[in-house]
């Protein structure tokens, strides 16, 4: 009978053991599941009966990988036993050990201790609080995607315009602060909208509750403002100036049109009505210009569909920031806010009641 192998048989050993499934060291179980190797290494020649130089050779060879296996079984099960525990416990990308006033730049997710997450956007940024036992942060710039782990108590989000508040919710939030593409204005603001639950935006100026679906905007230096918790606007307006908000969102022209009225404006290119500067919108001039590029339009019809087709919206989103009524209670003005991308764009639209509604005078 030849001489047993003994490098083949610790091969064997090992192999089987780097590709292991098991993750705890159970020698018995071991053994119960690897029967080839048990038979192995108790048929082999007793050390005593070989010559001694052989001896020393095979020994020193079977210690060294003896040593190996050791180290490879051991990181294995090491490694896997850490790939088996909690999430919460893995310093990960999405999870990882944060200090006091730890600065994080997106797009990244990160998950807290609380089990509570933050999406950040691109060139989105938050910074955790000195006071670590503090649950929340404060979001510094850009966009956020915020869920707040229920059942533990406020979350606060703090940021240079106010704080949200929320007991268990969804909801995101963007702070800008940039120059208007259009008139190169500064825009300061942060809008929050609830996806879920309840959050309370607060600063100085005042306070304001939102639920599902709602959503609240705060401009530098001014109250949380949502038009429709708006008292002094009439229901009617609100309405409008929802539509028109849906119809750039979505940059549907013929649905912007439609919150014009077309039939006076048809009838002030041709002529046939007074300038009225608070039903146009535009001044004097605007007007000999629009009589001028409309003269072969034929019906409102016609004029509606070109001025669908011109529509220049940037879709994304569309933040009003404030509507101020006249004294008679017929005309408002907005300041609105586009913002889709890197583009953002400060909007003043106006309406005015007249003809039986309230009609967009004003882009």
């Amino acid at each position: 009978m030849g001489r047993v192998n003994d490098d083949k048989w610790l091969e064997e050993v090992l192999n089987k053991a780097i590709h292991s499934d098991d993750t705890r060291p159970d020698f018995e179980k071991w053994k119960a599941s690897h029967p080839e190797a048990v038979e192995m290494l108790t048929s082999r020649t007793p050390q005593s009966q070989r010559p001694p130089v052989i001896r020393r050779i095979v020994m020193n060879a079977t210690l060294i990988k003896l040593a190996a296996a050791a180290v490879i079984v051991i990181a294995g099960i090491v490694g896997v036993t850490q790939l088996t525990r909690n999430n919460s416990e893995m310093p990960t990308d999405a999870m990882q050990i944060l200090g006091p006033r730890t600065l994080l730049t997106g797009p990244m997710t990160q998950l807290f201790a609380d089990g509570s997450s933050v999406q950040l956007a691109e060139d989105a940024s938050i910074r955790t609080f000195a006071d670590m036992t503090k649950r929340g942060f404060e979001h510094l710039a850009g966009q956020i995607d915020v869920t707040v782990a229920k059942g533990k108590g406020e979350f606060i989000v703090s940021t240079r315009y106010g704080d949200v508040k929320a007991l268990g919710t969804q909801f995101t939030m963007n702070v800008m602060d940039e120059v208007a593409e259009n008139v190169k204005e500064r825009v300061q603001l942060l809008a929050v909208k609830v996806k879920e639950g309840t959050v309370e935006v607060r600063n100085d100026k005042g306070t304001t509750t939102l639920t599902e679906n709602q959503d609240v905007v705060v401009a530098a230096n001014a109250a949380p403002y949502d038009f429709n918790k708006d008292e002094k606007l009439p229901k009617e307006l609100k309405a409008r100036i929802q539509s028109m908000i849906n119809a750039l969102k979505a940059k549907d022209g013929a649905a912007w049109v439609a919150n014009y009225n077309i039939n006076y404006v048809y009838k002030l290119a041709k002529g046939q009505v007074p300038y009225d500067p608070n039903k146009f919108g535009g001044t004097a001039p605007d007007l000999e210009n629009m009589k001028k590029s409309l003269g072969n339009v034929t019906s409102p019809e016609e004029l509606a569909k070109m001025v669908a087709s011109g529509l220049n919206s940037n879709g994304g989103e569309i933040y009003i920031t404030s509507i101020t009524m006249n004294k008679a209670g017929d005309h408002a003005s907005a300041k609105c806010v586009s913002k889709n991308g890197e583009r953002t764009v400060v909007l003043g639209p106006q309406w005015h009641n007249f003809d039986g509604g309230w009609w967009q005078v004003d882009d």
